[in-house]
């Protein structure tokens, strides 16, 4: 991928991350190829590289079934109308001398994070679960020991919402935290005044990473 422009970063990550209704147009192999690359190409604690992907498509129903019956039921409804799955798992030792590795979790997270938002960059729809049985995961692919799953993942091309029961949620259903409540400056729970600064240089620069809308609500 080049690079990424200040807007077009805020639209990727603004883009919708949790879709539901998905089409049955299937994954082409060269966009599923670009999207591990972009999962592989992420950095690592001592280049460690935790993370393994269990892939299932719909032309292996077979595998596809045994990854959908892992889900937990409020999920199986929509996901299996994605044309791919995906079960992350993450290695829990380091290669180098069998200790535990510490940052296993964030590093495969972060390479999730990667994948979804290329992803998004190529207009391949991408929604992380985690709501599944990880035992019941471990069983069906026969994961070994000293690794763990942990989200799965749907992945496919979008399509109209007409008369489908699970709606996705809209931008404006979306509350997040504000800023001062979880980032803290000298001691917990002391809102950072660097955040309060950022704001005013966010409202004087159309080029920041505040959209209008954001905007007005921060300075209001």
């Amino acid at each position: 991928m080049g690079q990424f422009g200040m807007n077009e970063t805020r639209t990727l990550i603004k883009s919708d991350w949790e879709p539901t209704a998905f089409s049955a147009r299937v994954i082409e192999p060269e966009k599923l190829r670009c999207l591990l690359e972009g999962a592989n190409q992420t950095p690592s604690y001592l280049n460690e590289q935790p993370w393994y992907f269990i892939i299932a498509s719909k032309d292996y129903l077979d595998e596809y079934e045994r990854l959908l019956s892992c889900l937990a039921t409020v999920n199986v409804e929509w996901a299996r109308r994605a044309p791919m799955l995906m079960l992350s798992v993450v290695s829990l030792n380091n290669g180098s001398n069998g200790g535990r590795n510490n940052y296993a979790f964030r590093d495969a997270g972060h390479a999730v994070s990667n994948l979804i938002l290329r992803a998004n960059a190529m207009g391949v729809a991408a929604h992380q679960m985690a709501g599944f049985d990880a035992a019941k995961a471990r069983e069906q692919f026969q994961i070994p020991g000293g690794f763990a799953p942990t989200t799965a993942i749907a992945l496919g091309y979008l399509t109209e919402l007409k008369g489908l029961s699970v709606a996705r949620q809209s931008e404006d259903a979306r509350t997040d935290r504000p800023l001062e409540s979880f980032v803290f400056t000298g001691t917990w729970g002391r809102p950072s005044p660097l955040i309060n600064e950022a704001t005013r240089e966010a409202s004087r620069d159309e080029s920041g990473c505040l959209g209008k809308r954001e905007r007005s609500l921060a300075v209001a």
